[in-house]
């Protein structure tokens, strides 16, 4: 069966059925895959425990009740939605759910909320190579609380999420009473304390709606959802958005007698629709979708505001979410609004208005229907006499924003080189077919390529990166360089040759303002075949002059000698294939 499909219609505004609408239609055409017996995508299940400790009383049994109540949650909050869901597909072992124990190295004691990345680093050690980090969406639940003297519950667990369509982890508390059977129980009392509360006393049901909640709260960031509080008046007096401020603590207590319950905005519940754990669709392990926003403006009547964006991509998006917030309150009260996108290069999108001399950030995500999202964020400001300012230096960078912001810079002697490769990136020209090109020679960074992925953010041609005004260009020893491949490292471009191509010049080099003392490698493979290398460190460069007699497939590669990815900002500059 599908697992996401729509099942009957939204009972919402006019505007937001048509969204609903015109995306679903997207993400039917063609995208669903035929069906399998096998689920291609899990979630996989570590139970972690102390040195000096055993797993939690009867631990599975009320673990098995506890993701089978999470993974309801998440069923009925699609269905709700107008998606038909099988809910979370937790990775099972002969239809019962899998556990990885690991035992810690360390006494109980000696872990501590802050202990989350000594504690995956157990983890990925001692279950290598069953789970890869990299590849896949892990639940860590840990058994890392205890009863002082006085009865009362001290959780010393870290507490949190992170994710995307490609791979996440989220790390989560266990203790005896921590059991969906226990929901309803109003009566028996408990007290405990954690990083957010101190001696906090409450029925066993509302403590369950707390860590219930928080599982199902981390989980959504382990989907790579973000906080997020729902459009305005989203929510009744008896709601609370699971994202946004507090909402955790609010799961299904209706069953202990609550006055609120715990729900998930429209907008999460659409960016969870085309996540491959719910799709059962394969996860994107390279990133080769080209994106770069060009301009971003907002208009404000008294009736309305919104959103304009223009972008040059090589994938459309199905939608796009956009999440407001005045910059001096916290990101869990953050408004979000969502839209289809009808257009390749454009889309528009209703928001709330901005108040006046108060400044907003913006997070604006594309969704995209392999699950993967394009983020940016801005900080803007609405002046008194009613002109939107985008604040410098924050968030991503936009290509008509950088222009006006270099075009008033009059002490810049790089204004002019600067400004011409930001009006070709306006351009929306589309890379150049390897196979039918008929020139003699051309800059291999405007060819299109078989596959790209990088280090850190995402592949670039002819700039360095969006992620912010700053770091925009391709910069090594003072120079912009008009051409060339953002490489942060560990880098791979692939390319088609077809044989037709007989040399290759091209300049290894690391952006300005990188430490990397020890340098990065600069790997050229033809054919599978390594065909020269070098080891590049700041404030150099190295000019290879490749023989490509024969080659049908070129590689482009970088890889940090460190073994890690901090501050690897390789480039490939001013590359050139000759015929």
């Amino acid at each position: 069966m599908e697992t996401i499909k729509k099942c009957r219609q939204p009972i919402f505004q006019q505007l937001m059925l048509y969204i609903f609408l015109a995306a679903f239609t997207q993400l039917a055409q063609g995208t669903t895959p035929a069906i399998k017996k096998k689920t291609l995508n899990t979630v996989k299940i570590v139970y972690f425990y102390a040195a000096d400790s055993k797993p939690s009383s009867n631990w599975k049994n009320r673990l098995d009740r506890t993701l089978k109540d999470i993974s309801s949650y998440y069923k009925n909050e699609f269905e709700s939605s107008g998606f038909e869901s099988d809910g979370i597909p937790f990775e099972t072992d002969n239809s019962d759910y899998r556990y990885h124990l690991v035992q810690g190295s360390k006494p109980s004691n000696d872990y501590t909320i802050n202990s989350g990345g000594e504690i995956e680093k157990e983890i990925f050690e001692k279950l290598a190579p069953v789970i890869n980090p990299s590849a896949e969406h892990i639940l860590v639940i840990t058994a890392l609380s205890h009863k002082n003297e006085n009865g009362t519950y001290i959780f010393h667990s870290p507490y949190y999420g992170r994710g995307s369509a490609s791979s996440g982890l989220c790390m989560v508390a266990d203790c005896d009473l921590l059991d969906p059977a226990l929901l309803s129980d109003a009566s028996t009392k408990m007290t405990f304390t954690e990083m957010f509360a101190t001696d906090k006393e409450c029925s066993v049901g509302e403590f369950n709606s707390w860590y219930l909640g928080g599982i199902a709260h981390e989980m959504g960031h382990l989907f790579g959802l973000t906080h997020d509080n729902g459009f305005p008046n989203e929510f009744s007096s008896k709601t609370i958005s699971l994202m946004g401020e507090h909402g955790s603590r609010h799961y299904k207590e209706e069953k202990w007698g609550g006055l609120k319950s715990s729900k998930f905005s429209r907008a999460s519940v659409f960016q969870l629709s085309s996540h491959p754990l719910f799709t059962q669709r394969p996860k994107p392990t390279h990133n080769n979708n080209e994106f770069l926003l060009q301009s971003f403006k907002i208009s404000q009547t008294e009736n309305k505001t919104k959103l304009m964006l223009h972008y040059q991509t090589s994938t459309i998006p199905y939608s796009v979410v956009v999440l407001t917030r005045p910059y001096n309150i916290s990101e869990y009260l953050s408004n979000s609004f969502l839209s289809a996108v009808c257009q390749r290069n454009f889309a528009e999108i209703n928001i709330a208005s901005l108040e006046r001399n108060l400044p907003y950030e913006i997070r604006i995500l594309f969704l995209f229907d392999n699950g993967s999202i394009k983020e940016y964020r801005k900080m803007v400001s609405y002046s008194k006499e009613g002109h939107f300012q985008t604040v410098d230096n924050f968030g991503q960078a936009t290509v008509n924003d950088l222009i006006r912001i270099i075009e008033n810079d009059n002490l810049d002697n790089q204004r002019q080189i600067k400004l011409t490769i930001l009006n070709q990136l306006l351009q929306n020209n589309q890379p150049i077919n390897l196979k039918t090109i008929k020139k003699d020679s051309i800059s291999l960074s405007d060819a299109a390529w078989e596959e790209a992925s990088v280090g850190w953010e995402n592949p670039a041609r002819n700039y360095y990166t969006a992620e912010s005004n700053k770091l925009f260009f391709l910069e090594n020893m003072g120079e912009i360089y008009p051409k060339g491949l953002y490489a942060h490292a560990p880098s791979l471009y692939k390319y088609k040759l077809t044989k037709k191509w007989r040399k290759l010049k091209i300049t290894a080099a690391l952006r300005d303002g990188a430490q990397k003392p020890e340098g990065i490698q600069f790997i050229i493979r033809g054919n599978g075949k390594i065909l020269s290398s070098y080891n590049v460190k700041p404030n150099e460069k190295h000019h290879f002059d490749i023989d490509l007699a024969g080659v049908d497939d070129l590689e482009l590669c970088t890889q940090d000698q460190t073994g890690n990815n901090f501050n690897a900002w390789s480039i490939w500059c001013s590359p050139y294939l000759i015929k």
